[in-house]
């Protein structure tokens, strides 16, 4: 009898969990990444389906770009060859597509542009099917004359491989290959990224394919890679992105490691979800205190564990990637791989055929509804993704991974307004992507049962609405040794030091502005040797990882009898006003003006005393959103109008600088 109650109850308990409602609370005033999209990188597989006849790889790419029926991805990542020594024969992976060809074959020869045909047929290809596609360009190795092994499999026992004089020779290959697709076929790569897994130590000579270790030195090489693009006329619409490291970790403790200068040519930060993902909200917090996108610009079941079924793995992957480390983009390292676990479409490159493996209803679970320009928020269940789309849909995203059912109600009573319908699709084993019955949201809410080992995507129109809330500033000031004071207003003596170091400490982004265009991005700001040119306003602006803005004036006085301080006429304009017996250099000012849809912005005067033929200052106008995605990047002489229509429905923040200095920084609603 007792041995049949324990049955009983255990039946129960099992019973009740099954049938166990989960609340998820969606919060849209907590913002997070917009996205940019979906992608893979061409090779290796583009090396061989580039091949194919015109028609054949035609059928390929349709599926490739389209977002309906496809997959709609919009993010291709091209492979910039070192192409090795001659006489070696080695690079044999990805049944002989890693054999990447290089464009600068010889140390002393000439550029061969007619190289790597097969690539770009696919990137050619994929560049007239998809609206507005992003480029990146990547390598592998130098090429192997630039190379201590003299092979672009790697250096002897997996040590850094391009030789300590030629930074610079790279840096200008890189470049030119750039400047080449860029002039003479039309695309522009946004970013390269001149490492690939640099600090991993597996690239040895003589391997099966191209790679190159650089544990060593990667600032030096960003700065050479950023100067280089500069001098060609390419940055910075053409940036730099690093280091694609296996592990997040590395990938966060290397962006660390970066100079000033190596991080102003940089505007995203490229990691590999391989490993390391305790480290995925770390990345993102350095990644937006230091106003940084993120890209997950690879990964794979490299290192996969436990037994769940690997599509599931990955799916599992994807949604941490996108939740936990808010990636702006989601890249697949390729989608057509010979190894089973790893590829999306398999392919068969005798007969020029392809079909779906089972990844790839998956991916397409995912980028068919989840849509370029979509907003992450914020759900408060680890298992499920939020995004608000351009077209004002709201889009959920619930994955189960459990050996039983799972049943979630969600909480939408945090919009102003939601459409009455929930659009239903479903991702089943081993390979099915259906639609389902609409359910119906009464009372800002609705359950969902999500099967088990299964995903599913919800979509609902005429998402309204959100409450941001901004973070509390505690201005924590400290004078010269002295303790932490909770002030506002200091005075100071000429020659003391001042630190500037309010809370929030982590989690968001701090800038600042004050007195002869002083700005800083960063938390803490240090003063050392203040004299009275320092007195003034200086106001920190924080944005919360929601996107929510507050901010705070540190009033800060040098007293100096031969300067004495006079209050500023617009004290928001963190400027200082001198006592008329001081004599002052005029400089001319920055006029920004809305009108419309659009943005008038001119210069007067000689700006930062840097002239251009004009007359007026040379101007660097970028525009981001409030999670610091840039938006737009445009320069200016003297006067320019600038179309921001397209911006309207959501807040920007639009800056302007010449020559490093901030001149103009104003959040647009």
């Amino acid at each position: 009898m007792k041995c049949k109650w324990i049955w009983m109850v255990a039946a129960s308990l099992a019973c009740g969990t099954a049938n166990a409602q989960t609340k998820v609370v969606v919060d849209p005033g907590k913002r997070y990444q917009q996205f940019e999209g979906w992608g893979t990188s061409l090779c290796w597989w583009a090396e061989l389906v580039g091949a194919w006849s015109e028609s054949n790889y035609s059928k390929l790419l349709d599926v490739i770009a389209d977002p309906v029926s496809g997959l709609g991805y919009n993010i291709f990542r091209y492979n910039i060859g070192g192409g090795d020594r001659p006489g070696h024969n080695h690079l044999t992976k990805g049944n002989g597509g890693a054999a990447v060809p290089g464009y600068k074959p010889t140390e002393n020869g000439d550029y061969d542009w007619t190289a790597d045909p097969y690539q770009r047929n696919v990137l050619f290809g994929l560049a007239q099917r998809v609206k507005d596609p992003i480029f990146e360009a990547f390598s592998n190795s130098p090429p192997w004359w630039m190379t201590n092994s003299g092979c672009v499999a790697g250096g002897v026992n997996g040590a850094d491989n391009l030789k300590s004089d030629y930074f610079d020779d790279f840096a200008d290959y890189l470049s030119e290959v750039a400047k080449h697709f860029k002039q003479e076929w039309g695309i522009t790569f946004r970013t390269i990224e001149p490492f690939n897994e640099p600090s991993a130590g597996w690239w040895n000579a003589n391997g099966e394919q191209e790679g190159c270790g650089f544990k060593n030195k990667q600032s030096e090489m960003i700065v050479e890679l950023g100067r280089a693009l500069k001098k060609k006329g390419l940055f910075p619409e053409t940036s730099v992105s690093a280091a694609d490291e296996s592990n997040i970790g590395d990938a966060l403790n290397r962006f660390n490691s970066y100079s000033d200068e190596a991080r102003s040519y940089m505007f995203q930060i490229n990691t590999h979800s391989y490993s390391g993902y305790d480290s995925r909200g770390s990345l993102y917090n350095a990644a937006f205190a230091a106003d940084k996108r993120v890209w997950q610009s690879e990964s794979g079941p490299l290192h996969r564990s436990g037994n769940l079924d690997i599509t599931l793995w990955m799916a599992d992957v994807i949604l941490h990637d996108l939740r936990d480390m808010h990636a702006s983009a989601w890249v697949d390292w390729q989608l057509s791989d010979p190894g089973e676990n790893w590829r999306t479409i398999a392919v068969d490159h005798k007969t020029q055929t392809f079909s779906f493996a089972p990844r790839f209803y998956m991916h397409a679970a995912f980028s068919r509804v989840i849509r370029p320009g979509s907003r992450f928020i914020d759900s408060d269940n680890s298992n499920t993704l939020a995004a608000i789309r351009d077209d004002g849909s709201l889009v959920l995203v619930a994955l189960n991974t459990n050996s039983r059912d799972a049943k979630y109600t969600f909480d939408l009573s945090k919009f102003d307004s939601i459409g009455n319908k929930v659009k239903v699709n479903r991702f089943t084993l081993p390979a099915a992507l259906k639609a389902d019955s609409d359910i119906d949201v009464s009372d800002k809410s609705f359950t969902v049962t999500v099967a088990t080992q299964s995903i599913v995507t919800m979509v609902i129109e005429n998402a309204t609405g959100g409450v941001c809330v901004p973070s509390e500033i505690i201005p924590y000031t400290k004078v010269q040794d002295g303790g932490w004071y909770e002030k506002t207003e200091l005075k100071v003596n000429p020659g003391d030091s001042l630190v500037i170091g309010p809370h929030p400490w982590d989690g968001g982004r701090w800038t600042w502005k004050g007195p002869n265009d002083f700005y800083y991005l960063g938390r803490e700001v240090r003063f050392k040797d203040l004299q009275w040119q320092s007195s003034g306003i200086y106001t920190g602006t924080y944005i919360n990882p929601y996107g929510c803005e507050s901010s705070v004036d540190i009033k800060v006085i040098v007293d100096d009898p031969e300067h004495p301080y006079v209050e500023p006429e617009n004290p928001d304009s963190g400027s200082v006003k001198i006592a008329p017996k001081v004599a002052q250099r005029i400089v001319g000012k920055v006029f920004v003006k809305k009108i419309g849809g659009d943005l008038l912005v001119a210069a007067a005067g000689n700006v930062s005393g840097i002239a251009s033929q004009s007359g007026n200052a040379p101007l660097q106008l970028t525009i981001h959103d409030l999670q610091g995605t840039l938006l737009m990047r445009r320069q200016i002489n003297g006067m320019a109008t600038i179309p921001v229509e397209q911006f309207s429905l959501k807040p920007y923040v639009v800056k302007i600088n010449s020559a490093g200095k901030n001149l103009y920084q104003k959040i647009f609603r």
